[in-house]
């Protein structure tokens, strides 16, 4: 049976709705846990035995709110709390969210009237599509140590950062280096996922997800609306910042950001448009994301 998705060209796995299905739907700790644990085997860290979802995957919930929830949050059977956050935009400032978010969780772990022995660490792992900085480190392990003699304060913070635009293959230990393979490929052969099988079987089982998602339209649609939104809001703020720019210098950047946005809306639209239409994805959610007239779009 035809289920219009064979001739999908290009899919992102970094789609943050993807993840959260991939690594929280029903059935997933396994692959969870195996994921968690390639990145604490490449910090030369401890690694758990069983994971335990605390947000479970809802094709229906609406996350365009994402100051408010982590991607995936787990419990680890020694009570250590693991976040995971996708993230394809960002700046020299991204730091302070991923901290802020880590806070955020570790000050629900108390109860009122609980002592502080009742505290665990929370671990926060990052994936980030964007550079935080010139370095060639494609995967970073913050914790809290003295300056001086490198003493370890606590091992209750423990921040992760992978920077995806940096990897290369075989930079990292095999685990993480076969999951950064996953998540970076930009071509969907299945002799591509074959070999990522053969280097770990685990992903045999994440390509059985993989197909199931792309699969299902409901959740398809959901998927495309995320990537018109994520891709929209990228486009836009080059743009803005482009137009704001070129007509600063002729009247004066305030002005300038105020006309030239107003002056390029439409050839954002159009240009957004023809894009996501290159891409595949259904031209009303196009037209909900863009507000080009569904007429404009097909004559794209």
């Amino acid at each position: 049976m035809d289920n219009g998705f064979k001739d999908i060209k290009y899919f992102n796995r970094l789609n943050d709705y993807f993840v959260r299905y991939l690594f929280s739907d029903k059935g997933s700790e396994a692959i969870l846990l195996d994921f968690i644990n390639s990145i604490m085997l490449d910090s030369g860290m401890k690694t758990f035995r069983s994971v335990e979802i605390l947000t479970p995957f809802n094709y229906k919930d609406n996350y365009e709110d994402k100051e408010t929830i982590v991607d995936v949050k787990c419990i680890t059977q020694n009570g250590s709390v693991v976040i995971i956050e996708i993230q394809l935009q960002g700046n020299s400032r991204f730091p302070e969210r991923i901290l802020y978010y880590w806070a955020s969780n570790y000050s629900k772990l108390l109860k009122q009237g609980e002592k502080y022995d009742a505290l665990t660490p929370v671990i926060s792992i990052n994936l980030l599509n964007f550079n935080l900085d010139d370095s060639d480190n494609i995967h970073s392990c913050y914790m809290i140590y003295d300056t001086i003699s490198q003493r370890l304060l606590t091992d209750h913070l423990q921040i992760h950062i992978i920077e995806l635009k940096k990897f290369q293959y075989n930079l990292l230990k095999p685990d993480l280096n076969c999951w950064l393979k996953f998540f970076t490929m930009k071509d969907n052969r299945e002799e591509i996922m074959s070999d990522l099988v053969k280097e770990k079987p685990i992903m045999e089982e994440v390509q059985r997800r993989y197909n199931n998602f792309i699969k299902d339209r409901l959740m398809m649609n959901e998927y495309d609306k995320r990537q018109a939104y994520l891709y929209g809001n990228q486009i836009m703020l080059e743009e803005e910042r482009r137009l704001g720019v070129e007509e600063g210098f002729k009247i004066g950047i305030e002005k300038g950001i105020e006309k030239g946005i107003e002056e390029g809306k439409k050839e954002q639209q159009i240009y957004i448009a023809r894009n996501l239409k290159k891409s595949g994805i259904d031209i009303k959610i196009i037209s909900e994301n863009t507000g080009l007239d569904i007429e404009e779009i097909e004559q794209l």
